[in-house]
């Protein structure tokens, strides 16, 4: 009876999740490379919510923004590899905006990438009003002589709307600074530009019919406007979504590492959690963990290497 009821015990272990293994020893902060309100604060501070509700565990996010996350990922570099500090962010941070800076602060090596959590719904917007209904209509309004204002959030989304506009003969005016998709949409609606990159906000009024996604700017179809132009009919071969992800110092312990993963995994997935509500009305979920999250962000290395080599010329 004895060794029937270890077997069991054995057994029953065995079968729990590998995040059981794992418990933090203290309250696990979350250093979120943009400001308040935007989307990578606000699905950092679900996931927190929602990991928190099933697993009990104290979390606790920080705003590090500045730089386009690298404000962030240099704190993080630096942050012990206990567990208890870990980085959201956008894999743009590690990728165009790591190779376009001459020292950023940080090498891909400096950190364990968790998982890919969401891509966005990048388009490139206008006004339903403007009568235009693809990006090659305004390509040809340009041509024709109109001048066309671009409105741009990031270094790489700028490079994008030169590239656009060098493969196809014309020159936008790109106006840049905005700090995120939403403040570019604002500017889309308030007519101070004609047309920009918007990440997601858009849906509601590309639903409405007030607003029109000219060019997808994924490499699959937008959910609310799955028709819309693919940048290759304008001759553009990059795509320009992001990926939020969430990381760690690196040399993390691989249980940590596996318990982490397998929470933050977890409650994005789970039906009715805030996170997958979020992720489902604004974003789409994407989830590449492990050695296939290192492997996303070499690849979008290697993209933004070629996007940036593409502009200098």
């Amino acid at each position: 009876m004895k060794n029937l009821l270890a077997a069991a015990i054995c057994a029953a272990l065995s079968a729990m999740p590998a995040w059981a293994e794992w418990t933090p020893p203290g309250p696990i902060k979350i250093q979120i490379g943009f400001k308040a309100g935007g989307g990578a604060d606000t699905l950092a501070r679900l996931i927190a919510e929602d990991i928190t509700a099933e697993y009990g565990w104290n979390i606790i996010p920080e705003n590090l923004d500045g730089g386009g996350g690298s404000v962030m990922a240099r704190a993080l570099k630096d942050a012990p590899a206990d567990g208890l500090t870990l980085g959201m962010g956008v894999t743009d941070t590690f990728a165009y905006d790591r190779l376009a800076a001459k020292d950023p602060g940080f090498s891909l090596d400096d950190f364990d990438f968790l998982t890919t959590i969401a891509g966005t719904q990048m388009g490139v917007v206008a006004k339903a009003d403007r009568g235009w209904n693809n990006l090659s209509e305004v390509i040809a309004a340009a041509k024709a002589g109109e001048e066309i204002s671009f409105g741009t959030m990031t270094a790489r989304l700028a490079d994008g709307a030169y590239y656009i506009g060098k493969v196809n003969d014309v020159n936008f005016n790109i106006v840049s600074g905005y700090k995120g998709g939403r403040d570019v949409l604002n500017a889309i609606n308030a007519d101070d530009v004609d047309i920009g990159w918007v990440a997601g906000p858009q849906a509601k009024g590309v639903a409405a019919g007030d607003l029109v996604n000219l060019a997808n700017g994924e490499d699959q179809p937008l959910k609310v406007s799955p028709d819309s132009e693919m940048l290759n009919a304008v001759g553009v071969d990059f795509f320009f979504g992001a990926t939020f992800i969430m990381m760690a110092p690196g040399g993390l312990p691989e249980d940590a590492e596996t318990a982490l993963t397998d929470a933050i995994t977890a409650v994005i997935q789970k039906e009715g959690t805030k996170s997958n509500e979020f992720i489902n009305r604004v974003f789409v979920l994407k989830i590449k963990s492990g050695d296939e999250a290192d492997a996303y962000v070499v690849q979008e290395s290697k993209d933004s290497e070629a996007l940036l080599e593409a502009t200098a010329n």
